[in-house]
């Protein structure tokens, strides 16, 4: 459990369910296996570099961090097996996919060179939530330019998760009235989802997902609630068992 919370697992089995929740809503489908672990790994893969690059940069004493420390030789091999299941399965993929991820490398490139040199420290949730939205629904994006209004929303949802976990770390008033002026933009977001589906129940995991980190922004404040708002994005499980049992 402990390995499964600060390896940020509960991270990435989020971002699968959403990857196979937006696809299934636009194609009555699931994306391909390949596409799916291609997700999972690149996903895994940038939360365990970024927790190597912190501890390289800006040592933290929080669990997470220590965590990464002291495991770093069997997280840098495992960092090393992920890189070679990415380069094992990029083959697989169709071109449009190859060419629209090589483009999100790209800009993960060029985010990590402005981070580094100070440009955007201020706005790195902006990005990071820009980026974990683009790449979650990379693969329906590319097929259906229209869903890119779905997949705001959860870059928007996103952000929301990460104003909250600022205020974990350190409570402050720009993170606070980022964090409600976000939940404003995603009641708008979420309505215009509504409108567009005319289905209440494709929009229930963007509620769920929007009203735990809500409920949780409004309790007190600590670690401990951390994996709860991981956990918020597991919410398209009731969509994909819904019709899993239904058939």
């Amino acid at each position: 459990m402990r390995f499964i919370k600060y390896a940020s697992l509960e991270v990435v089995l989020g971002a699968v369910f959403y990857q196979f929740f937006l696809y299934h809503t636009y194609f009555q489908t699931f994306p391909s296996p390949v596409e799916g672990l291609l997700l999972a790994f690149s996903v895994w893969l940038i939360y365990l570099l970024d927790r190597q690059v912190d501890n390289v940069l800006q040592p933290s004493l929080d669990h997470r961090h220590q965590f990464h420390q002291e495991n770093r030789l069997l997280l840098r091999g495992l960092i090393f097996m992920i890189v070679c299941g990415i380069a094992l399965l990029l083959p697989f993929l169709p071109t449009t996919i190859l060419v629209a991820g090589f483009g999100m490398i790209l800009a993960v490139l060029v985010y990590g060179f402005a981070y580094h040199k100070g440009w955007l420290r201020l706005e790195k949730e902006v990005f990071t939530a820009i980026l974990y939205g683009l790449g979650v629904g990379l693969v329906v994006w590319v097929r259906e330019p229209r869903a890119l209004l779905w997949v705001l929303t959860l870059v928007a949802l996103a952000y929301q998760n990460l104003c909250y976990f600022s205020l974990i770390e350190q409570p402050n008033p720009f993170f606070a009235s980022r964090l409600r002026k976000t939940e404003w933009v995603l009641l708008g977001l979420l309505s215009g989802n509504y409108a567009s589906s005319q289905d209440l129940f494709t929009i229930l995991p963007f509620l769920v997902t929007f009203g735990l980190t809500f409920i949780l922004s409004r309790l007190t404040l600590s670690e401990e609630k951390r994996m709860w708002g991981d956990l918020a994005f597991w919410s398209p499980l009731i969509y994909l068992l819904h019709g899993i049992f239904s058939t």
